[in-house]
């Protein structure tokens, strides 16, 4: 008697499992294409929108810096200050980005910085593209040592006000 309630219960797992198996057939693996479509117009559409992006902020500066505890009241409050009124200043928490409605766009240019040394990092739109760099170990270097941050700014008003070298074709 035990074998055969056994048996019977064996039987119905296994129908389940063929139920289920055949509802994901069915109902799930159909809609995967569809969900594969969507993701690669999407992401099509935030590259137009990124470039288009790149392109409205030729010619801007960001400085961004991070929530780390140690130094984002010396960013805030001794660098920040100092930065000529053009420079955008970019605050990142975490992995937030806080830029309005473009927060996407500016945390795509950091994701995308081709050197990661650390915050802060500088950056620069020449031409629809991002000139980027670290300025990571002066700024700690400076902060920690309570030197002076002279070195930094110029460092800083340097890589902001140099131009790109010309590429050839």
């Amino acid at each position: 008697m035990e074998r055969l309630i056994s048996k019977i219960k064996d039987t119905i797992l296994l129908g389940f499992g063929v139920i289920a198996i055949g509802l994901f057939i069915l109902v799930i693996l159909p809609t995967i294409p569809f969900f594969l479509i969507y993701s690669h117009f999407s992401n099509k559409q935030f590259e137009k929108n990124y470039k288009l992006f790149l392109e409205r902020m030729n010619g801007t500066c960001f400085f961004c810096y991070n929530s780390r505890k140690s130094s984002v009241e010396f960013a805030r409050e001794v660098i920040v200050p100092e930065l000529d009124s053009s420079v955008v200043v970019v605050f990142v928490d975490g992995k937030k980005v806080d830029f309005g409605t473009d927060s996407q766009y500016v945390s795509k240019m950091l994701y995308s910085v081709k050197e990661r040394k650390g915050f802060p990092y500088l950056l620069k739109v020449e031409d629809a593209q991002v000139i980027d760099t670290s300025v990571n170990n002066q700024f700690y270097s400076i902060m920690i040592g309570r030197k002076p941050i002279a070195p930094l700014l110029d460092r800083i008003n340097a890589f902001f006000n140099s131009t790109p070298p010309v590429l050839p074709n």
